[in-house]
């Protein structure tokens, strides 16, 4: 966790097309390096947190979902990839001490 602005630092400046940020930590790190490369979390309570606006209109660089919606969690690339098909660098980040994200990530 103490490495995540050196690592949110490092994306920035190698101008990554997207950024993934997993969890709240990671979110908020990432959203203090950078207003221009788009960030698309899954956070718990991202409004609640103050990364966005609203779920609907998150304004911003930052989209994303809330844990509500974890069924999703599969299809977060492929949605990615048919909303801006010509990124070819992507960077997620997440909580090493998460066992969901663990599981997810893991592959």
């Amino acid at each position: 966790m103490e490495r995540l602005p050196d690592l949110a630092a490092e994306m920035v400046r190698l101008k990554f097309d997207v950024i993934i940020a997993r969890g709240l930590a990671a979110a908020k790190t990432t959203k203090d390096a950078t207003t221009t490369i788009p960030i698309v979390t899954v956070a718990s309570d991202p409004v609640g947190a103050g990364l966005v606006a609203s779920l609907a209109h998150p304004g911003g660089n930052i989209t994303g979902l809330d844990l509500t919606y974890q069924d999703l969690s599969e299809k977060w690339l492929e949605l990615l990839k048919e909303v801006v098909p010509r990124f070819s660098h992507v960077a997620v980040i997440w909580d090493p001490d998460s066992a969901g994200s663990s599981l997810r990530f893991r592959n």
